[in-house]
Protein backbone atom coordinates (compact mmCIF):
# COMPACT_ATOMS: atom_id res chain seq x y z
CA UNK A 1 0.00 0.00 0.00
CA UNK A 2 1.59 3.20 -1.15
CA UNK A 3 5.06 1.79 -0.58
CA UNK A 4 7.88 4.28 -0.68
CA UNK A 5 5.80 7.40 -0.12
CA UNK A 6 4.62 9.29 2.95
CA UNK A 7 1.02 8.54 3.89
CA UNK A 8 -1.32 10.97 5.63
CA UNK A 9 -3.26 8.47 7.72
CA UNK A 10 -5.89 11.03 8.70
CA UNK A 11 -7.10 11.19 5.09
CA UNK A 12 -7.25 7.51 4.16
CA UNK A 13 -10.52 5.58 4.28
CA UNK A 14 -11.44 3.49 7.32
CA UNK A 15 -10.79 0.24 5.46
CA UNK A 16 -7.43 1.49 4.19
CA UNK A 17 -6.41 2.50 7.71
CA UNK A 18 -7.31 -0.94 9.01
CA UNK A 19 -5.17 -2.42 6.26
CA UNK A 20 -2.19 -0.47 7.51
CA UNK A 21 -2.88 -1.48 11.13
CA UNK A 22 -3.22 -5.23 10.57
CA UNK A 23 -0.55 -5.46 7.86
CA UNK A 24 2.85 -7.09 8.38
CA UNK A 25 5.46 -6.08 9.21
CA UNK A 26 4.08 -3.61 11.75
CA UNK A 27 3.66 -0.12 10.35
CA UNK A 28 4.87 2.01 13.27
CA UNK A 29 3.59 5.30 11.85
CA UNK A 30 0.12 3.89 11.21
CA UNK A 31 -0.02 2.37 14.68
CA UNK A 32 1.09 5.64 16.26
CA UNK A 33 -1.64 7.58 14.46
CA UNK A 34 -4.30 4.98 15.20
CA UNK A 35 -3.65 4.50 18.92
CA UNK A 36 -2.38 7.94 19.89
CA UNK A 37 -4.60 10.14 17.72
CA UNK A 38 -7.57 8.34 16.23
CA UNK A 39 -8.62 6.51 19.41
CA UNK A 40 -7.61 9.08 22.04
CA UNK A 41 -10.94 10.83 22.46
CA UNK A 42 -13.06 7.82 23.34
CA UNK A 43 -10.22 6.17 25.28
CA UNK A 44 -9.90 9.29 27.43
CA UNK A 45 -13.59 9.03 28.21
CA UNK A 46 -13.39 5.31 29.01
CA UNK A 47 -10.30 5.82 31.16
CA UNK A 48 -11.84 8.51 33.35
CA UNK A 49 -15.49 7.47 33.42
CA UNK A 50 -15.34 3.69 33.34
CA UNK A 51 -11.86 2.36 34.10
CA UNK A 52 -11.09 4.76 36.96
CA UNK A 53 -7.86 6.01 35.39
CA UNK A 54 -6.58 9.47 34.53
CA UNK A 55 -6.22 9.43 30.75
CA UNK A 56 -6.16 7.30 27.62
CA UNK A 57 -2.50 6.36 28.09
CA UNK A 58 -3.40 4.46 31.26
CA UNK A 59 -5.55 1.95 29.36
CA UNK A 60 -3.74 2.02 26.02
CA UNK A 61 -1.92 -1.26 26.65
CA UNK A 62 -5.11 -3.07 27.61
CA UNK A 63 -6.95 -1.59 24.63
CA UNK A 64 -4.15 -2.71 22.32
CA UNK A 65 -4.35 -6.23 23.72
CA UNK A 66 -8.14 -6.23 23.28
CA UNK A 67 -8.15 -4.87 19.74
CA UNK A 68 -5.26 -6.99 18.46
CA UNK A 69 -6.39 -10.35 19.86
CA UNK A 70 -6.96 -13.22 17.44
CA UNK A 71 -4.95 -11.47 14.73
CA UNK A 72 -6.98 -8.25 14.88
CA UNK A 73 -10.30 -10.10 14.65
CA UNK A 74 -12.30 -7.04 15.74
CA UNK A 75 -10.87 -4.90 12.97
CA UNK A 76 -11.24 -7.68 10.42
CA UNK A 77 -14.88 -8.05 11.39
CA UNK A 78 -15.42 -4.34 10.73
CA UNK A 79 -14.01 -4.69 7.22
CA UNK A 80 -16.33 -7.58 6.43
CA UNK A 81 -19.74 -6.58 7.70
CA UNK A 82 -19.94 -3.20 9.46
CA UNK A 83 -21.81 -0.23 8.04
CA UNK A 84 -21.02 2.28 10.82
CA UNK A 85 -18.00 4.55 10.84
CA UNK A 86 -14.81 3.11 12.27
CA UNK A 87 -14.91 5.51 15.23
CA UNK A 88 -18.46 4.48 16.11
CA UNK A 89 -17.58 0.80 15.82
CA UNK A 90 -14.39 1.06 17.89
CA UNK A 91 -16.06 3.22 20.54
CA UNK A 92 -18.92 0.75 20.89
CA UNK A 93 -16.60 -2.25 21.13
CA UNK A 94 -14.34 -0.55 23.67
CA UNK A 95 -17.16 0.74 25.88
CA UNK A 96 -18.79 -2.73 25.96
CA UNK A 97 -15.45 -4.38 26.73
CA UNK A 98 -14.47 -2.13 29.64
CA UNK A 99 -17.98 -2.06 31.12
CA UNK A 100 -18.21 -5.85 30.96
CA UNK A 101 -14.72 -6.20 32.45
CA UNK A 102 -15.67 -3.89 35.30
CA UNK A 103 -18.84 -5.87 35.98
CA UNK A 104 -17.03 -9.22 35.92
CA UNK A 105 -14.36 -7.86 38.26
CA UNK A 106 -17.10 -6.98 40.73
CA UNK A 107 -16.32 -3.30 40.53
CA UNK A 108 -19.45 -2.12 38.72
CA UNK A 109 -21.79 -0.47 41.19
CA UNK A 110 -24.41 2.25 41.18
CA UNK A 111 -21.56 4.76 41.19
CA UNK A 112 -20.54 3.52 37.74
CA UNK A 113 -23.92 4.35 36.29
CA UNK A 114 -25.03 7.33 38.36
CA UNK A 115 -26.86 10.34 36.98
CA UNK A 116 -23.72 12.40 36.46
CA UNK A 117 -21.97 9.67 34.48
CA UNK A 118 -25.00 9.12 32.29
CA UNK A 119 -25.23 12.87 31.75
CA UNK A 120 -21.54 13.00 30.83
CA UNK A 121 -22.00 10.16 28.33
CA UNK A 122 -24.96 11.82 26.67
CA UNK A 123 -23.17 15.15 26.37
CA UNK A 124 -20.02 13.58 24.98
CA UNK A 125 -21.57 11.26 22.45
CA UNK A 126 -24.37 13.57 21.33
CA UNK A 127 -21.75 16.13 20.36
CA UNK A 128 -20.51 13.77 17.66
CA UNK A 129 -23.06 12.26 15.28
CA UNK A 130 -20.65 9.42 14.55
CA UNK A 131 -21.27 8.12 18.04
CA UNK A 132 -25.03 7.71 17.78
CA UNK A 133 -24.68 3.93 17.83
CA UNK A 134 -22.95 3.77 21.21
CA UNK A 135 -24.76 2.04 24.10
CA UNK A 136 -25.89 5.18 25.92
CA UNK A 137 -27.34 6.67 22.75
CA UNK A 138 -29.12 3.45 21.84
CA UNK A 139 -30.59 3.39 25.35
CA UNK A 140 -31.69 7.01 24.94
CA UNK A 141 -33.47 6.20 21.68
CA UNK A 142 -35.50 3.48 23.43
CA UNK A 143 -36.95 5.90 26.01
CA UNK A 144 -40.47 7.23 25.67
CA UNK A 145 -41.08 10.65 24.11
CA UNK A 146 -41.40 12.43 27.46
CA UNK A 147 -38.09 11.17 28.85
CA UNK A 148 -36.26 11.86 25.59
CA UNK A 149 -37.60 15.42 25.55
CA UNK A 150 -36.58 15.96 29.15
CA UNK A 151 -33.03 14.79 28.52
CA UNK A 152 -32.86 16.65 25.22
CA UNK A 153 -33.81 19.95 26.87
CA UNK A 154 -32.17 19.66 30.28
CA UNK A 155 -29.04 17.66 29.43
CA UNK A 156 -28.16 17.92 25.76
CA UNK A 157 -29.27 21.54 25.38
CA UNK A 158 -28.35 22.41 29.00
CA UNK A 159 -31.48 24.47 29.62
CA UNK A 160 -32.66 25.42 33.09
CA UNK A 161 -35.94 23.97 34.31
CA UNK A 162 -37.76 27.24 33.62
CA UNK A 163 -36.18 27.64 30.18
CA UNK A 164 -37.40 24.17 29.28
CA UNK A 165 -40.82 24.47 30.91
CA UNK A 166 -42.65 25.42 27.71
CA UNK A 167 -41.45 22.20 26.05
CA UNK A 168 -41.88 19.93 29.06
CA UNK A 169 -44.99 21.05 30.91
CA UNK A 170 -47.33 19.31 28.46
CA UNK A 171 -45.99 16.02 29.84
CA UNK A 172 -46.84 16.97 33.45
CA UNK A 173 -50.02 15.56 34.93
CA UNK A 174 -51.26 18.84 36.31
CA UNK A 175 -54.70 20.40 36.33
CA UNK A 176 -52.99 23.70 35.52
CA UNK A 177 -51.98 23.67 31.87
CA UNK A 178 -50.20 27.02 32.00
CA UNK A 179 -47.09 26.59 34.14
CA UNK A 180 -46.60 30.36 34.33
CA UNK A 181 -49.62 30.59 36.63
CA UNK A 182 -47.90 28.39 39.22
CA UNK A 183 -45.16 29.30 41.72
CA UNK A 184 -41.77 29.01 40.04
CA UNK A 185 -40.41 26.80 42.83
CA UNK A 186 -43.17 24.26 42.27
CA UNK A 187 -42.46 24.19 38.53
CA UNK A 188 -38.73 23.81 39.12
CA UNK A 189 -39.19 20.98 41.62
CA UNK A 190 -41.64 19.14 39.37
CA UNK A 191 -39.40 19.28 36.30
CA UNK A 192 -36.30 18.44 38.34
CA UNK A 193 -38.02 15.31 39.67
CA UNK A 194 -39.00 14.35 36.13
CA UNK A 195 -35.38 14.79 34.99
CA UNK A 196 -34.10 12.45 37.71
CA UNK A 197 -36.75 9.91 36.77
CA UNK A 198 -35.74 10.12 33.11
CA UNK A 199 -32.09 9.61 34.04
CA UNK A 200 -33.10 6.61 36.14
CA UNK A 201 -34.97 5.11 33.20
CA UNK A 202 -31.95 5.72 30.94
CA UNK A 203 -29.71 4.01 33.49
CA UNK A 204 -32.01 1.00 33.59
CA UNK A 205 -32.04 0.79 29.78
CA UNK A 206 -28.25 0.91 29.77
CA UNK A 207 -28.00 -1.76 32.47
CA UNK A 208 -30.32 -4.00 30.45
CA UNK A 209 -28.18 -3.46 27.38
CA UNK A 210 -25.01 -4.35 29.31
CA UNK A 211 -26.61 -7.56 30.54
CA UNK A 212 -27.39 -8.80 27.01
Amino acid sequence: MYRGCKVNYSTVSDNELIGYIIGKPINEEAHNYFFNTRCTRFLDYIATKIAGEECAEDILGEFYEFISQDDWAILRKYRSDNNASLNTYLSTCAVHYFLKKKRIDGRLSTVSLDSQEITDQLELFAADEENNELPVWQAYERLNERDRQLLQSLVLEDKSTLEAADEIWKYVRSSEKDWKKLPQKRVQNTISMMKHRALFMLTEELRSQMAD
